[in-house]
């Protein structure tokens, strides 16, 4: 073999795909300037066998736009799951603002989470409260300070999961996979409000919480007046 053979070999194995593909990219029109090379050239297809390059492209196109419509339906999903969330959190808080007792606010809880958002396991409780609450309100010391330190690091809000021992010190009756618990007062003093789902993946770390936390604002605020009345009637 020739010198000058031995250079074009050399010369057409520093010619790969990734140049040929970056030069493509570049050159968006080039198929334009050769449309003579779309008749020619032929793409292996898993059901078609050889098709053409429009084929191919058209094939892939339709395939994007069905992925895309796919993705704008479960977005559209979720706006109005979302739309109806935050309609029954605003008629939440204004019932909540109408409470003159404990009683009557975790009927308002109740009828929202149990009932309109199918999470029936509900518990308000109360940290070393001075006042004889009801049973359902009260929360002892030892063992809520032991939950405080595992879930509350550096936060008031905690999402996931409990301990089978976690469950059933707040909810006995239930059994329950995923929670939401929002501690209560300026600095988490006052109690805690948890929120039970039968389903795992329903609250965990990654979601939003801006309707919690407003929740959790609104009831930090509320309470404390309905405590000093010692109304739980």
């Amino acid at each position: 073999m020739t010198q000058e053979a031995k250079n074009v070999k050399a010369e057409q194995r520093v010619v790969d795909d990734s140049l040929i593909a970056d030069y493509l990219q570049e050159n968006p029109d080039f198929f334009e300037r050769h449309p003579e090379l779309l008749q020619v050239m032929r793409l292996r297809h898993q059901e078609r066998g050889a098709v053409s390059l429009v084929e191919r492209q058209q094939t892939v196109l339709r395939q994007r736009i069905a992925q895309m419509e796919d993705e704008i339906t479960e977005l559209m999903t979720t706006a109005r799951r979302n739309e109806e969330l935050f309609t029954y959190y605003s008629e939440l808080y204004v019932n909540l603002l109408k409470c003159h007792s404990l009683s009557e606010v975790m009927d308002c809880l109740e009828e929202t989470f149990a009932k309109q958002l199918n999470m029936p396991a509900l518990s308000l409780k109360f940290f070393d409260s001075p006042l004889e609450l009801a049973e359902q309100f009260t929360f002892a010391a030892d063992t809520h300070k032991q939950l405080l330190s595992k879930r509350f690091a550096g936060d008031s809000i905690y999402l996931g999961r409990l301990t089978a021992d976690e469950q059933r010190l707040l909810f006995p009756q239930e059994t329950i996979a995923s929670v939401a618990l929002l501690l209560l007062g300026d600095k988490g003093e006052l109690g805690m409000l948890a929120i039970g789902n039968h389903d795992a993946s329903h609250f965990e770390p990654a979601m939003d919480t801006l309707l919690v936390k407003q929740l959790q604002a609104l009831l930090s605020m509320l309470l404390p007046p309905l405590l000093a009345h010692h109304d739980i009637s």
